[in-house]
């Protein structure tokens, strides 16, 4: 981290935030500082303690007597492993690609009191759990996959099976002046490029276990606030909104691409991009040029 400090230091340009605010805005500080408050943080989240869990974190805003959470698009179950460390025990997941759902239960299964059993194959527009069943929702980096035809049924199943009075957590893409940077859309905006960069790069990607489903790979969907108060309202109560990050999350996620390809993401390179990633994703941002949005819905 010393080339950082050095190169960058105090100068670090702090890039404009519009006046319509997301959220309250944090301290200013330094890059290298805010750095090594993230790298702090990634270090202190392996205590597994609940309290004290930033804002910008989704498990901030998870009711502390939670004994059962939902994770609509779970993949392989690294934000259900999470919230078993963090104190509940009743994981309940949803996932469209059959891969990520054997991974998941095999994870998951090792876990003492959990049902793997409970992390099901299928699309999040039917739910196969009981009516308010759940004490707390999420769907991180996930309604941007699900076509926008089924997005209100996804809202209308999360609402069934939620507790009276329980939140539902959710982040996504933000419709904000650094969309365009987005790495995921680069398959379907520039097939030939993205093949090409695939076949050099080698390994494998996130199409494997998508034949076959309901829904295929779909365009990585940015939204405005406005649209998401349109998908979450009257149903839900919306409590909190909250934009993150800006445009060095989105160079972060393109220069990762080899890494997840060859499933390398213990590399220490990748490391320190999760790093700044999050470090990015630390920063309370207006809406004009959040890279990220975080909501919180409650029933």
């Amino acid at each position: 981290m010393r080339i950082i400090r050095d190169r960058v230091g105090r100068t670090w340009p702090r890039f404009p935030v519009s006046r319509r605010r997301l959220h309250e805005p944090v301290p200013s500080r330094s890059f290298h500082a805010g750095l090594e408050a993230v790298l702090g943080y990634h270090r202190r989240v392996n205590d597994r303690a609940r309290t004290g869990l930033p804002p910008w974190d989704a498990a901030h805003y998870w009711p502390p007597d939670a004994r059962s959470i939902l994770d609509v698009g779970c993949n392989v179950g690294a934000g259900l492993a999470r919230a078993y460390g963090l104190g509940i025990r009743q994981l309940h997941g949803i996932e469209i690609n059959r891969h990520a759902v054997e991974t998941a239960r095999i994870r998951l299964a090792s876990l003492p009191g959990v049902d793997p059993s409970h992390i099901v194959h299928g699309s999040a527009d039917t739910l196969p759990f009981a009516d308010a069943s759940i004490d707390v929702a999420t769907a991180i980096e996930t309604l941007e996959h699900v076509p926008a035809a089924l997005r209100p049924a996804v809202f209308s199943e999360v609402w069934r099976v939620l507790k009276p009075g329980a939140p539902f957590v959710i982040t996504v893409p933000a419709q904000g002046l650094f969309a365009w940077l987005d790495p995921s859309n680069i398959r379907l905006r520039c097939p030939r490029l993205f093949a090409g960069l695939s076949r050099l790069v080698g390994g494998r990607g996130r199409e494997l276990g998508y034949e076959g489903e309901k829904h295929d790979i779909v365009w990585h969907h940015h939204f405005s606030v406005r649209e998401l108060r349109s998908l979450v309202e009257p149903a839900f109560r919306l409590e909190v909104v909250r934009g993150r990050g800006c445009f060095v999350a989105p160079i972060c996620g393109g220069l990762l691409f080899p890494f997840y390809r060859r499933q390398r993401l213990h590399h220490p390179v990748a490391r320190l991009l999760h790093r700044l990633e999050a470090w990015d994703l630390s920063r309370a941002t207006g809406e004009t040029f959040a890279w990220n949005v975080l909501i919180v819905a409650r029933k």
